[in-house]
């Protein structure tokens, strides 16, 4: 590889240009070749009307070869390729490389000109031909799905876009039976993006449609503008919602429609951009954009199995972030269904878990929360009565409970939650002052049901931000 490089560098550099590496290429490249030679040559510069994307992908795909742009960025009419020996006759070597490219290239501008001529419109109408996955329906149908879905999800986070998500909905897979696409199965979505900016569709539905696939696995890029983050998101949910109500979940040694890939996607996006959504209630909108579908699952059953898998997906990713997996069971407990809310929970409670009093905490709310969780099957109205508070410690407890809750539910509405955390240095003492000073399993009923509740609610209003029954100290 490192031959390659350097010699590949140098003849860019004697033409004027920079190589266009790829590192998937160059591994390819490298492992062909014993005595790698590399070598310069030329096409014709009417091929420069195609777009960047289709001349690279036809030099990496048929031979084997890297583009070169100039101090511009633009392409220049050169390739570099590596050859097994170095030849007596280099020129004659190079020529015929040039002579095969220059046919592939003819070849992808005849794709380029059938497709210019041809309407989104005709597109569309083939799709309905074309098989989604079994029985989900045609690719026409996913359309028409994406359709409704991708406004729908504007309409939460960036209503503006709304009429042009939808336009890009319907026209997301019309390049599917493209003749370039066809040819070169990679440049699905990005040849949907050029020819939409070229047949004058406008520039939103344009960048929707070229990033719909990002991101393309665990490190890729994301979308790069808010039209694509919607699209690939809503791509991402029919996919799955489809397959999950099929049964058709992914297994340890299978996952043949990159299902993790989809939900770690949506993860990714809806993480690293920040937004706030639902995703139990888009998933549930997902399945119900499908009709006429026999599913092996019922939806509420098959949404139950997709929480639970992108629950899997979010703690594998934070576990990778260094979270530990107590942090990230207690955090999650109060639900995962807003994913971005919930890192900020799992970060301030991450932060949290590194003070010095954490331990001692957790003990003493860990306590409350496994005597509500022994009292599963009695029910707890969390009402107290004031006039069953008999010592000192309740009505202390009572009182920083009452002074707490106001401020813990503000706090928690603004997504505060280090603020939040802070405040269980009031409660702590006077809990501990309760839990050494009162017997809350007592023979009297009321006033154990009385003191249950207290820690009901003291229960209930941590579980904003945490299950500390879930930590081990």
């Amino acid at each position: 590889k490192a031959a390659i490089r350097a010699d590949g560098d140098r003849l860019a550099a004697e033409a004027g240009g920079t190589v266009e590496w790829s590192e998937s290429l160059l591994d390819q490249v490298a492992n062909l070749v014993e005595t790698p030679r590399a070598m310069l040559g030329g096409f014709h510069e009417k091929f420069l009307e195609l777009p960047a994307e289709v001349l690279l992908t036809s030099m990496e795909t048929h031979q084997k070869s890297f583009g070169l742009r100039g101090a511009d960025g633009k392409l220049l009419p050169y390739f570099l390729t590596a050859a097994n020996i170095e030849s007596r006759e280099p020129a004659l070597v190079r020529k015929g490389w040039e002579r095969v490219l220059r046919a592939r290239l003819e070849d992808a501008r005849f794709f380029w000109e059938a497709d210019c001529s041809a309407t989104f419109e005709q597109w569309l109408d083939k799709l309905d031909k074309v098989i989604f996955i079994g029985p989900l329906g045609t690719m026409g149908d996913k359309t028409r799905r994406l359709e409704k879905l991708a406004a729908s999800i504007a309409a939460r986070i960036a209503p503006e876009l709304s009429a042009d998500m939808a336009r890009a909905g319907r026209l997301s897979k019309a390049d599917l039976v493209s003749e370039m696409v066809y040819e070169f199965d990679d440049l699905q979505g990005k040849m949907g993006g050029i020819y939409a900016r070229m047949k004058g569709e406008g520039e939103t539905v344009a960048r929707a449609l070229y990033e719909q696939y990002l991101p393309a696995g665990q490190d890729s890029p994301l979308p790069g503008n808010m039209a694509g983050v919607i699209l690939s998101l809503a791509d991402k949910l029919d996919n799955l919602a489809g397959c999950f109500g099929l049964g058709m979940m992914p297994t340890g040694a299978a996952d043949p429609y990159a299902l993790r890939r989809n939900a770690l996607g949506v993860c990714r996006i809806v993480l690293e951009k920040g937004l706030t959504l639902d995703l139990a209630d888009l998933l549930r909108e997902a399945q119900a954009g499908y009709t006429g579908v026999e599913w092996k699952l019922e939806p509420a059953e098959a949404l139950d199995k997709l929480m639970d898998f992108f629950g899997q997906r979010l703690r594998a990713y934070w576990n990778a972030q260094g979270v530990q997996t107590l942090v990230l069971e207690a955090a999650m407990a109060p639900g995962f269904a807003d994913i971005f809310e919930t890192w900020r929970r799992v970060e301030a409670l991450a932060d949290f878990s590194r003070e010095a009093d954490f331990e001692a905490s957790v003990l003493t709310f860990k306590r409350a929360a496994n005597i509500i969780r022994k009292q599963a099957g009695q029910e707890l109205s969390g009402q107290i009565r004031e006039d069953l508070l008999e010592g000192e410690a309740e009505k202390a407890f009572w009182t920083a409970l009452q002074g707490v809750e106001p401020e813990w539910a503000r706090l928690a509405e603004a997504g505060d939650y280090p603020k939040m955390l802070a405040l269980l240095g009031v409660l702590r003492p006077v809990v501990d002052g309760f839990f050494d000073g009162v017997m809350v399993m007592c023979d009297d009923e009321a006033l154990r049901t009385n003191r249950l509740n207290l820690l009901q609610r003291l229960v209930t209003t941590l579980g904003r931000v945490a299950d500390f029954g879930k930590f081990q100290v």
